[in-house]
């Protein structure tokens, strides 16, 4: 038998119906399907003219199902799962686990807070985050995103800024309040693994003045783990105050004194030039940096 497409109502119809259904109402169906009360009416009314017969008594307060209504729920509704099950079959996904990478410090406390957010999202996808302290180690070919630190965005990557670097000294509220009475109490140092990382040796470089330079300085084992010590109220860490922010806003970790050092380097969201985003990449970096970056 050929069928015409007049042979069928707009399938926009039917799946207003079976929401007026399952909900119970035109009011409570239209907040689900993102239309107006009366947006709900008329594609019931476009069916309901297509059928020739009433498919709701609309009353006073409430639209109450007729006997066609009720005849039609669940035949309407299994061809519409047959449907959606069908397509799923010939549609294309993006089901690759994304790769993303960043230096320990930022992972550890800017990056998976907000991973976190996003895997509760509506735009949750597998996610797999390299963590690796060597510059080199987040320029990866396999990479689809990567966080990265300097004046720019590295050879052959482009990107969004994030955040500014700020530094300033940091420690728990109690340990702040006090420092000047406890001369003893450390600062806590990390490996420069790079040129452009600033411990407390360029600190006091730049800050010739800082009453903090005649303190002893104990070296960590990376920037992460000085931040991790000064949490625990071992002594004084470095705080990139963006980077941080989960950190501070939650007060945490508080400045100690007034100096603060912001330098012309950023923290940059980046993907390789020759490499288009996928669908999940995409999202991702809308999630990170923006929804109006890319």
């Amino acid at each position: 038998m050929n069928q015409d497409r007049r042979d069928l109502p707009p399938l926009e119809t039917l799946i207003f119906f079976t929401t007026v259904m399952k909900r119970g109402g035109f009011s409570a169906a239209a907040p689900e399907l993102m239309v107006s009360q009366a947006a709900v009416s008329k594609r019931i009314r476009q069916l309901e003219d297509w059928l020739g017969t009433p498919l709701f008594d609309r009353g006073a307060r409430h639209a109450v199902p007729t006997d066609t209504a009720r005849r039609l729920e669940e035949p309407v509704r299994l061809a519409l799962d047959y449907l959606t099950a069908s397509l799923d079959t010939a549609r294309v996904t993006d089901t690759r686990t994304l790769q993303i990478a960043a230096n320990g410090a930022v992972s550890m406390f800017w990056l998976y807070p907000r991973l976190q957010a996003f895997a509760t999202s509506p735009d949750a996808c597998n996610v797999s985050v390299l963590t690796a302290d060597d510059p080199s180690a987040l320029t990866a070919d396999t990479l689809d995103l990567a966080i990265h630190y300097g004046d720019a965005p590295p050879p052959g990557w482009t990107g969004t800024p994030l955040f500014n670097e700020t530094i300033t000294p940091a420690a728990t509220p109690a340990i702040a309040a006090t420092f000047s009475d406890r001369p003893d109490l450390p600062l806590l140092d990390y490996p420069r693994l790079a040129p452009d990382w600033i411990n407390w040796r360029i600190w006091h470089d730049r800050k010739p003045g800082s009453p903090l330079s005649a303190r002893p300085v104990e070296t960590c084992r990376s920037y992460g783990h000085s931040i991790g010590r000064a949490l625990t109220g071992d002594g004084i860490a470095l705080a990139s105050l963006p980077m941080l922010d989960t950190l501070v806003s939650s007060g945490q970790l508080v400045p100690v004194g007034d100096d603060t050092l912001t330098t012309t380097r950023r923290y940059w969201l980046n993907h390789r030039v020759t490499a288009p985003f996928s669908p999940n990449a995409l999202l991702l970096h809308r999630a990170l940096a923006g929804p109006d970056t890319v």
